[in-house]
């Protein structure tokens, strides 16, 4: 069954993102993204994706980690065909490359793993304990994929891999750790703002920052 999982959820989140479109970014996304690393990728990844209305912060860590999730499989993707070609070939990059595939295909579980804990979490019934177990989770996944994708990274020093190859398999894996830290950023911007409203009793996203 839960082989089952991971594939229906990955469908329903490629369903979203299959077509990237340019979006006027609103305000409130403008704002939350300032928080992040990179604030102008932040802003053009989620802007397309998002009710314009929104001041949700749980929908727009959602998204982000819909985006991530998008990165991880298409980077996925493409290190399978390029490990496949150079296995074919006996080249001495095909292992750096298989060893890349292997961590990034433990990134799309752990990015899988965050959306089902995130879906979790808005549960009414969750305690603050509840809350506070599954946010240390998905802290610790999305932590989990940007050193994955730095190790990724860091493996290709030495290799003499053509330079068309290698830029392209950098600049997909650097992109998932990018988009990755900022969904963490957000992430912990909803986390923020679910503790300050849950001591407080009331209150809004929109009227009081985490």
């Amino acid at each position: 069954m839960e082989k089952l999982v991971l594939p229906l959820i990955l469908l329903v989140i490629f369903s979203i993102f299959f077509v990237e479109a340019v979006a006027i970014v609103p305000k409130f996304v403008e704002l939350q993204c300032k928080r992040t690393r990179y604030p102008n990728l932040c802003a053009s990844s989620l802007a397309a994706h998002l009710n314009p209305k929104s001041q949700d912060p749980q929908e727009i860590a959602q998204v982000a980690l819909k985006v991530s999730i998008v990165k991880a499989v298409y980077t996925k993707n493409y290190l399978r065909i390029v490990s496949k070609e150079l296995e074919q070939k006996k080249t001495k990059e095909y292992q750096v490359v298989k060893d890349c595939l292997d961590q990034m295909s433990d990134s799309v579980s752990q990015l899988t793993n965050s959306f089902k804990e995130l879906q979790r979490m808005k549960s009414v019934e969750y305690s603050e304990g509840d809350f506070a177990w599954c946010q240390s989770n998905v802290q610790t996944w999305l932590s989990t994929v940007l050193t994955d994708s730095y190790i990724c990274m860091d493996g290709f020093d030495g290799y003499p891999m053509s330079g068309k190859m290698m830029a392209m398999i950098k600049a997909r894996v650097l992109n998932v750790a990018q988009v990755t830290s900022n969904t963490l950023a957000l992430f912990n911007g909803y986390a923020a703002w679910h503790r300050a409203n849950s001591n407080a009793g009331n209150g809004g996203y929109g009227k009081k920052e985490p």
